[in-house]
Formats: structure tokens, C-alpha cells, sequence
């Protein structure tokens, strides 16, 4: 596959799952946004949105042993769906990029709520930004 990494300043948004074994991030959406903001720069309409303890394979979060570790990844494509209709109905801007820190529910019986699944943020904190610096994408641990 061959990328330019120019999307035309047009809006779009990447949803990852940070704990996703099939398709590392390291080698499918990191490099892609990293190309996009060395082509595009600060008109780039990219906005990258790391979701940690989410993979995309969501079907598997119904299995004990690993429901217990992961969160739902769809909640999170269904919420950038959300966002990206409001930026181009509303002219409401697209939140940053982002690490959105999710937190496991330990246990399959237990229902999912607002800690485990943290929207993601119009402003988030410095320490969850994901910047573009220089020729190097940033992301927080």
C-alpha cells in the first residue's frame, strides 16, 4: 500500500485501540498521522484519537479472560461518527488529537459507566494531548 499522507485539509478522524495485537498502531495509524501532519501541517484536518485498553476486534470483549482486561472500541467510533457530524453540521471544531484513558471493568457481570469509558475530551489535558513537534509525532504514555 502507498500513502501521501494528503487528505486535502479535509476533516477526518482515526479511532485506534491502543492494545490492538493484529494491527499495531506502531505500524498502521502512528506513521499514517505522522505523514499526514509532515504533508499537510497545521492544515491538517487529521485528528488522532488513542484509546488504551481497547483493540478492534470488540466481538472477543464477550470472552472471560478478556473482557475483564479491554474496553469496548465501537463506543469510541460511534462518539467520533458523533463529532465529526457536529464539526461539519455545526462548524463545532473536532476535539485535538488525543490519548482518551479508558479503565477496564475487571470483572464481565460488571456494567460498563462513565469511568470506564471517558468521553473523549474537547479539551484535553496537557499529559493526553498527541502533538505533532518538529518531524515527530508525541504520545503520552
Amino acid at each position: 500500500m502507498r500513502a501521501n499522507g494528503d487528505l486535502h485539509g479535509k476533516p477526518a478522524v482515526f479511532v485506534t485501540g491502543r492494545a490492538d495485537a493484529i494491527l499495531p498502531i506502531n505500524h498502521t495509524s502512528r506513521p499514517y498521522v505522522g505523514l499526514n501532519r509532515r504533508v499537510e501541517g497545521k492544515h491538517s484536518g487529521l485528528r488522532y484519537y488513542e484509546i488504551l485498553n481497547a483493540h478492534h476486534l470488540d466481538v472477543l470483549n464477550g470472552f472471560p479472560g478478556i473482557a475483564e482486561r479491554y474496553v469496548p472500541l465501537h463506543h469510541y467510533y460511534f462518539q467520533a461518527l458523533d463529532l465529526v457530524w457536529e464539526h461539519l453540521t455545526e462548524k463545532r471544531p473536532l476535539p485535538p488529537s488525543q490519548v482518551v484513558r479508558t479503565m477496564p471493568r475487571g470483572n464481565l457481570t460488571t456494567p460498563l459507566g462513565e469511568a470506564n469509558l471517558p468521553a473523549i475530551s474537547p479539551e484535553p489535558v496537557p499529559q493526553d494531548r498527541i502533538v505533532f513537534t518538529g518531524s515527530q509525532l508525541r504520545i503520552p504514555e
